[in-house]
């Protein structure tokens, strides 16, 4: 009888550890023995340290993409931007007979002014006034006055001398002279930078050469 009991008992506990390691899984924590917590804890340790290795390496590897994109794989800079295309002269005929004959002593002479400054300006330059001024005038300014005098009907010219108590060609000529007044202002400058060269050069001159000493 007692046999047959301690078989029995045996047999119950065999059952019962071979059910919790099939169906219940590993131990609990609490129940883990002190050798394998030290097994467990070097494992977790070591896998710790790996996943540490592999997030390093992971996150090296993201900041050096990053760093080649910012090197050479960012976008190229765009080609700078095309100049403005030069605006074309205005094409007219300074010698057209609807042109006042006072009118075109005006432009004749603007014009002839206009070569001056250029040398000028060929030579040194003028603080505030360039070569495009200069260009604008000739090619855009003096033409465009004249080309708006000759488009208006001759029948019609009438009409400007009741809006404005002035004559268009009274007008077309008080403008060709405001244009000339600035390019005479202009030419008075660089005269004035030439006159005070010539006026400094003199002075040193005196001062260097001319000897006060009366025994000399």
């Amino acid at each position: 009888m007692f046999w047959a009991v301690l078989s029995a008992l045996l047999f119950l506990a065999t059952v019962r550890v071979v059910y919790v390691r099939l169906f219940r899984g590993p131990p609990r924590a609490d129940f883990v023995l002190a050798s394998d917590q030290g097994i467990q804890g070097r494992n977790r340790s070591g896998f710790a340290r790996r996943h540490k290795g592999v997030n390093e390496m992971s996150n090296d590897s993201f900041i050096a993409r990053i760093g080649k994109a910012l090197r050479g794989g960012a976008a190229s800079a765009l080609p700078p931007a095309p100049a403005p295309a030069a605006t074309p002269p205005v094409a007219v005929d300074y010698e057209d007979s609807r042109i006042p004959p006072s009118a075109k002593d005006r432009i004749r002479r603007i014009l002839a002014c206009l070569r001056e400054v250029e040398i000028a300006l060929d030579r040194e330059d003028m603080p505030g006034f360039s070569r495009i001024d200069i260009d604008q005038m000739r090619e855009q300014h003096l033409p465009k006055l004249v080309k708006s005098y000759i488009d208006i009907p001759e029948s019609h010219r009438s009409e400007i001398f009741r809006k404005t108590g002035k004559s268009a060609s009274f007008i077309l000529n008080d403008s060709l002279e405001q244009m000339q007044s600035r390019i005479d202002s202009i030419l008075r400058n660089l005269a004035q930078k030439d006159i005070d060269a010539f006026t400094n050069n003199i002075r040193f001159v005196d001062e260097r050469y001319t000897s006060h000493n009366p025994f000399d």
